[in-house]
């Protein structure tokens, strides 16, 4: 929570001091004068600069004291005589509830940088005392809402806002600024009373009114959306992964001409069952290990064989024929495999250019559409009406005939029957691609073993005409290597399936917590919680509003607090366009007060503070005027509401005069708000 508890101005000329030193109270306080230009808004605004809110005013991020009046800066006005401003400064002193600090920022200083904040850990009247602890912050510059030095941080902290991150319109994530949230509650002059939440400075923040009626009520949504975007991170992160896992392993497999069979392409939960039936199959349909226990015993025989080549000549003659037919119908194959590649990839070509053409088909045609939409609309330009600007005859949707014929489709039938073949060409487009994926896989693998038998009938040829009875037989020991390198890589992608494996069963875990995370969300986005205070909103609205005699509506039953913009409308549309413009004034009273009953009602984020700069725009009515000032000692109780008012009238004074003297406290300024401190005079005096 935040309350106001005291503001001191100091004005410093050659003349002494001058400035305001006042104290607000728990509950309404109205800052009244009997004139406009007295100064109310300066004080208002003093206090929105201590707090480095001087963004609401009209400023932006670095502005600082440019924003405050002449009265600050330039020339202070004692009763006709003119004095120049050589420093000025403002005192603000705020409570959390249970601790009290003093904050002092400079506005116009020859050493000091108004982006300068000085923070006394104690009340304004103990400043003084060199106990009293202090720490300087910066504020509206880069990092004054995140860094531990940056005086939006602190305050935060101070007031126990917890504000969230929310999306910008460039996509990046930010703090719901300080700025942002008190536009919601600080209802300046100038910007304030054109709209609902109309004061509030532009910080790239996306749909900031809604985030900000969201975090006042302490609303689900916010953290549902970010739940949201947790979960599809989540679920494109689980998505990824698993399409990794799997086209690693598969890559594995088919380089040692095996298949890795039962495993899921996308995401699912797993059973155990499941997972025990993952393999990875041969060529030949066995598994690894009865392939690897083949090529064992391959080798074993192997070693069982004579190693000179004179003992195994007949037989090398006869490997050397099974060998070279080998290769033959292994080239044969690759040289089939690389034919229907070509043709596949021609196919791919001419599919391309085919969804291409489509695609600028049914762009031209729907530039068309539209520009005959826009010819029948506004009734001129013949080509969009279908008119020949030359002959004046029918044109029409096609080149086939000259005259009217029946049967031919209208532009709307030719977009849709354009999208459908475009739909068929993408589909066979990405059959086409997953057979070449196919097929060069296979051819591959061919040429793997194709480069295997040409080795091996170069080493037994080798053999064959080797010129001793001594040499050991090369084709034997090469058939060796190559079977005792196979059994290796057997076995490393048995080790490698196996790991997969288990981070496919993890991956399955995690997807089955996020669909479980995804089901406990709200299905409309609303949780039942947000429903109720939404419902409440509404109803303190619509009442608040009776209560102001809204009168733009014949009846207030189609108003309803869009669950899109969390603002009101009517019948759909935004209030404003069917509200006068004093009616305007009384919606954005009922909906800021609204507000802020709620949030007392189910524990919201509001700080429970409220301030009005003349909130009596537009001629409003004095009854009505009444009625609000009413609803605001009521609320005001639990509550802090400052409203700057300029008592012009006979009616507003009775108003005023007739509330109960315990339930406000009234600021009045019968002259200029910035005179001569008597502390200055005081002292002055005494030399």
């Amino acid at each position: 929570m935040l309350r106001i508890n005291r503001l001191r101005v100091e004005i410093n000329t050659v003349n002494g001091v001058y400035g305001i030193d006042e104290s607000f109270n728990e509950g309404l306080n109205f800052v009244a004068s009997k004139e406009n230009t007295c100064g109310k808004s300066s004080i208002l605004a003093a206090i929105y600069y201590c707090l480095g809110l001087e963004q609401i005013l009209g400023g932006v991020a670095g502005i600082g004291g440019k924003v405050m009046t002449s009265a600050f800066k330039n020339v202070i006005d004692d009763d006709g005589t003119s004095w120049n401003v050589t420093e000025s400064g403002a005192y603000l002193e705020i409570s959390n509830g249970t601790e009290v600090i003093t904050i002092y920022r400079n506005i116009k200083a020859e050493n000091k940088d108004n982006r300068l904040v000085t923070v006394y850990f104690g009340k304004y009247d103990t400043i003084e005392n060199p106990q009293i602890e202090s720490e300087d912050f910066y504020v509206n510059i880069q990092h004054s809402a995140t860094s531990r030095r940056g005086f939006h941080s602190f305050l935060e902290e101070f007031l126990h806002l917890n504000l969230p991150l929310v999306h910008t319109s460039d996509g990046s994530e930010r703090k719901l600024y300080l700025q942002i949230i008190f536009s919601a509650m600080f209802i300046e002059q100038k910007h304030g009373w054109s709209d609902i939440l109309s004061g509030m400075p532009i910080f790239g923040i996306r749909e900031s009114k809604k985030r900000v009626v969201e975090y006042i009520l302490g609303l689900d949504t916010l953290k549902n959306e970010k739940e949201k975007e947790l979960l599809n991170d989540e679920k494109v992160a689980i998505e990824n992964e698993w399409k990794h896992l799997v086209q690693d392993i598969q890559k594995k497999a088919y380089t040692e001409s095996c298949d890795v069979v039962h495993v899921p392409p996308f995401p699912c939960v797993l059973s155990e069952k499941e997972l025990e039936r993952m393999g990875v199959l041969a060529s030949e349909g066995t598994t690894i290990g009865e392939r690897s226990r083949q090529l064992e015993a391959q080798h074993n025989s192997l070693r069982q064989l004579k190693p000179r080549v004179t003992d195994n000549f007949e037989s090398l003659n006869k490997e050397l024929s099974e060998t070279e037919s080998a290769i033959l119908s292994f080239e044969e194959i690759v040289k089939q495999l690389i034919y229907k590649l070509s043709v596949i990839d021609e196919a791919i070509h001419r599919l391309t250019s085919d969804i291409q053409l489509v695609s600028d088909d049914i762009r031209n045609n729907e530039d068309a559409a539209r520009l005959q939409k826009f010819g029948s609309e506004a009734s001129n330009g013949q080509i969009s009406t279908s008119i020949c600007p030359t002959c004046k005859q029918p044109i029409q949707d096609n080149l086939l005939e000259a005259n009217p014929c029946s049967g031919f489709m209208n532009i709307e039938e030719n977009i849709r029957h354009l999208k459908a073949q475009k739909s068929m060409l993408e589909f066979s487009l990405n059959s086409r691609k997953n057979s070449r994926d196919a097929l060069q896989r296979e051819k591959t693998d061919y040429e793997s073993r194709l480069l295997t038998l040409r080795r091996l009938a170069q080493t037994i040829r080798s053999d064959l005409f080797t010129s001793t009875d001594t040499d050991a037989s090369e084709a034997i020991i090469l058939k060796k290597i190559e079977i005792s390198k196979q059994i290796e890589r057997l076995g490393n992608l048995q080790d490698a399936f196996i790991s997969f494996r288990d981070d496919l069963a993890h991956l399955s875990d995690r997807w089955s917590s996020y669909l479980d995370r995804k089901k406990r969300l709200p299905k409309k986005g609303l949780s039942e919680s947000d429903s109720c205070k939404i419902k409440l909103l509404k109803s303190y609205f619509i009442k608040n509003l009776q209560r102001y005699h809204y009168s733009s509506l014949a009846s207030l039953d189609g108003i309803e607090i869009s669950e899109e913009s969390l603002l009101p409308t009517i019948d759909g549309f935004d209030m404003k366009f069917d509200s006068s413009a004093s009616d305007g004034i009384r919606t954005i009273w009922a909906f800021t007060l609204a507000l802020l009953q709620v949030s007392i009602e189910k524990e919201g984020n509001h700080p429970g503070i409220i301030i009005f700069d003349e909130p009596a725009q537009q001629s409003i009515v004095s009854e009505d005027m009444n009625s609000f000032i009413l609803s605001a000692t009521e609320i005001g109780s639990k509550s802090q509401i400052i409203m700057a008012i300029t008592l012009n009238s006979h009616e507003l004074i009775q108003i005023i005069d007739g509330l109960d003297a315990q339930k406000y406290h009234k600021l009045e300024i019968l002259d200029k708000a910035f005179k001569r401190l008597a502390d200055s005079v005081s002292a002055e005096e005494s030399e």
